[in-house]
């Protein structure tokens, strides 16, 4: 990341974010990359309450998918009550808010899930461990649908709350185990790997954008689109067109159970897709490598290799769910 020369920059800065504490802290990482390459400009950080943040009690799917956390603290931009948002990129929808833009992602964090519980070991080794009828919260789809794969006698509970909160269901053992992204635990806590067993990513596919993070700003405020541009990691951004385009053509919500990980080295971008079947069936999963100038382009590709074994018929049966009341999934 380097500072572009003679860039015009503002006085002020004001960063939009939900109140939890692992999205103050993302939005803290946003503000110390901003002041210590532009030390002049004052920073603020301006908390926006979402939908996702007042009902802690509903499965996700029931809520209405994707753009929970992340609906109102668009509009404090697109109002003009915060210059920009600072996101969970895996929180984002393909549309943005009108007139708003990515216009920056920083270095992206760990990509892979953890358990939490269950014993020590490895992710595997925990779920492993765990007896048949064990409770495991996740509030993802997707989690969900892997969790069934492999562990199809095991109890789904619906987790709800912020991070924090998380933890201390497992602690106080409301749930057996949990699954949770090892970026936020890292974020808040230092490191996941003392609190966490590690799932490999290559078959655990993460979440398309998880451990990104993912400012959000007006298309025609060209000093922070220059400003937030000679912040971001370049590598990061590539790995998201790609993921973001593999969710798009895939519909990808809250309520569909995907995963993509695009990995950009000195050989290209190799990219895993994951599409689960909600009952807990072997999902689908595929691979494609290419250019990282290529990259929204093979995130739609592989989305359509997956169609074509068989995902058409994933979307399909979600649909048809969808139509019907979607099921109370008891809390913890």
């Amino acid at each position: 990341m380097a500072r572009k020369a003679n860039l015009r920059t503002p006085e002020q800065l004001n960063l939009a974010t939900r109140g939890s504490a692992l999205a103050l802290r993302q939005a803290a990482i946003v503000a110390d990359l901003v002041t210590e390459a532009y030390p002049s400009i004052e920073v603020r950080i301006t908390t926006v309450s979402t939908s996702g943040d007042r009902d802690k009690i509903r499965p996700f799917a029931a809520l209405g998918g994707k753009g929970l956390f992340t609906a109102e603290v668009e509009r404090a931009v697109e109002e003009g009550r915060a210059d920009v948002a600072v996101h969970s990129a895996k929180d984002l929808t393909a549309g943005l808010a009108p007139g708003c833009v990515l216009i920056g992602i920083p270095a992206r964090g760990p990509v892979h899930d953890v358990v939490v519980g269950g014993g020590g070991g490895d992710g595997d080794e925990r779920l492993g461990a765990l007896p048949s009828g064990a409770r495991v919260g996740t509030s993802s789809m997707r989690r969900r649908a892997l969790l069934a794969e492999v562990r199809p006698d095991l109890e789904l509970v619906e987790l709800r709350g912020n991070l924090d909160t998380r933890l201390r269901k497992v602690a106080a053992g409301e749930v057996d185990a949990a699954v949770l992204a090892a970026a936020g635990i890292g974020r808040l806590h230092g490191t996941a790997d003392a609190v966490g067993g590690r799932l490999d990513p290559t078959w655990w596919v993460p979440a398309p954008g998880q451990g990104a993070l993912a400012v959000e700003g007006r298309a025609d405020r060209d000093d922070l689109v220059a400003l937030f541009g000679s912040l971001s990691d370049r590598r990061t951004w590539t790995e998201l067109a790609c993921e973001r385009a593999f969710s798009e053509a895939l519909e990808g919500g809250c309520s569909v159970p995907l995963g993509c990980h695009a990995r950009a080295g000195a050989r290209g971008l190799l990219v895993t897709g994951y599409l689960g079947w909600p009952g807990g069936a072997q999902g689908l999963r595929d691979r494609i490598s290419g250019p990282p100038s290529e990259a929204a382009a093979l995130g739609r590709e592989l989305a359509g290799a997956l169609l074509d074994s068989g995902g058409r018929d994933i979307l399909e049966e979600l649909r048809a769910a969808a139509e019907d009341e979607v099921p109370e999934i008891a809390p913890p």
